[in-house]
């Protein structure tokens, strides 16, 4: 029997199954063409083709082939979608395990497909397609592809827990439950997606990463049914209230009442309020009170753990799959806070990982405009040992070359006055692209422009002091807080 009755004695489900194989994100394989080259190999030799085959080994067959070819040569370890590139390391999902099952719904012209999926309590990672089925689907698909920079066309922006579906929306990812802490009020919950590529003209991939929920689902509109995410096995759970008679100070001077927080593997989510006398002059970011006592001893913050996504209202993601049984407590405001449930203790931080609040000062001007009206526009410039030096860095000063060397922990980057460049790591260099300058020195103090201090010191800015409120300018800016 040939390889090609094989192929026909199978039914149009079958069929359709195995070839359906291409790993996305690699270069596509078709199943037809192992059949025609399968086929050339057995024309070549005519005594192939008096080989008898049982008919009930034909599905086996057909799939052994197939799979043969797919797991030869780079292909091996193509095994799934590799969603999370980019969202926490190739080797950072520890135990927890990749649900690779799929699932699908169709709608007459289009087919929605669950490719993948990471998820516990506070965050889903999803991975989907849709591919078109008729000339109708292809359309629709077209149309999408020519709005790449439109992330939230079709996904229903602005969803909160509990949203319900919506007819014009064509992929909706939706919360099964509202997000609660301790039973308190439900919180809003957020959605991150993007396209990734196929090399397939009939087919779309995504991936999405959906912040705080009790479950998630997707729709297709005009498809019966619904694709449920399932909960990765292994995820982990930890919840820890927090009993205070009396509000915690934060580095701003205001209060903040912090009632409870739930971390999980993939992330968290604080249940906390601040009592801003004027939320939009001042505006800080609870999380970044919180440090993480690990069983080792060690101390871990959340700049270090936590993914910086805009303000999400205490729902946040980790940038690595966290392993709960190697933390031992959290800390707030001095005090050890266990996850096995032992009664808090008094915790003394080391003074390296406070919160400084530095004020700006302009170093230059640029030309700008303002309400349409042409300005000098002020760039502002933070002095370089008041925001070091508290969390144990150096400033090394060479006057003759107006460069200094700047040290926190294991970052080092070395700036000059009037230079947009930035060296850093083994020789690398940074040039920004619309600042002329990122170091200059006013009244004797350098004082360090406008790059990223996270990326190059390990600096995160948690919180801004404003002077009208203005969000949107950036000259407002009275102070601004940093964390390690």
């Amino acid at each position: 029997m040939r390889i090609s009755e094989l192929f026909d004695e199978l039914n149009q489900a079958e069929l359709g199954e195995l070839l359906d194989l291409p790993v996305r994100g690699t270069e596509a394989i078709s199943a037809r063409d192992i059949r025609r080259r399968v086929d050339r190999a057995l024309d070549e030799d005519p005594m192939e083709r008096r080989i008898h085959m049982k008919r009930t080994y034909k599905k086996v067959l057909c799939a052994a082939l197939i799979a043969a070819v797919l797991l030869t040569g780079a292909l091996a370890t193509a095994s799934r979608l590799n969603l999370l590139r980019g969202w926490l390391p190739d080797d950072g999902i520890a135990e927890l395990v990749v649900n690779t099952e799929k699932q699908s719904i169709e709608n007459g012209d289009l087919r929605l497909t669950l490719e993948e999926s990471l998820a516990d309590e506070t965050l889903t990672y999803i991975a989907y397609s849709l591919t078109a089925l008729t000339d109708e689907g292809q359309a629709i698909l077209d149309d999408l592809q020519q709005e790449q920079g439109r992330q939230y066309h079709w996904t229903g922006e602005g969803i909160t827990t509990g949203l319900e579906p919506s007819a014009d929306v064509l992929v909706g990812v939706y919360a099964t439950s509202s997000t609660r802490v301790t039973n308190r009020a439900p919180r809003n919950s957020s959605i991150r997606s993007e396209s990734l590529p196929t090399g397939q003209p009939n087919k779309l991939l995504f991936r999405s990463y959906f912040l705080g929920k009790g479950g998630v689902y997707l729709t297709l509109d005009g498809a019966d049914g619904q694709l449920n995410v399932p909960q990765s096995a292994n995820a982990q759970s930890a919840e820890i209230e927090f009993d205070f008679p009396t509000n915690i100070p934060l580095p701003n001077g205001e209060e903040a009442t912090f009632y409870s927080l739930r971390l999980t593997s993939l992330g968290y989510a604080l249940d906390a309020k601040a009592w801003f006398a004027d939320s939009i002059k001042q505006q800080f970011e609870l999380e970044y009170m919180l440090h993480l006592l690990m069983k080792d001893g060690s101390i871990r913050t959340m700049t270090q753990l936590a993914v910086n996504n805009t303000y999400t209202g205490g729902l946040g993601r980790w940038n690595e799959v966290l392993d709960l049984k190697t933390v031992d407590a959290v800390i707030l405001n001095d005090t050890a806070y266990y996850l096995n449930g032992r009664a808090p203790k008094p915790y003394q931080l080391p003074d390296e990982y406070q919160i400084v609040r530095v004020e700006p000062e302009t170093i230059y001007t640029v030309p700008g405009t303002k309400n349409g009206v042409p300005y000098d526009a002020p760039i502002p410039g933070y002095p370089a040992r008041d925001l070091l030096e508290p969390f144990g860095g150096t400033v090394d000063w060479d006057e003759e070359t107006q460069t200094a060397v700047l040290t926190l922990g294991e970052y080092t980057c070395t700036v000059t006055v009037g230079s947009p460049i930035l060296q850093y790591g083994d020789g690398e260099t940074y040039t920004d692209p619309f600042y002329p300058s990122l170091a200059e020195v006013i009244n004797g103090e350098l004082y360090l422009g406008p790059f990223s201090l996270e990326q190059f010191l390990g600096l995160r800015c948690c919180g801004r002091d404003r002077y009208t409120g203005e969000i949107m300018d950036p000259t407002d800016i009275q102070a601004v807080y940093y964390t390690k």
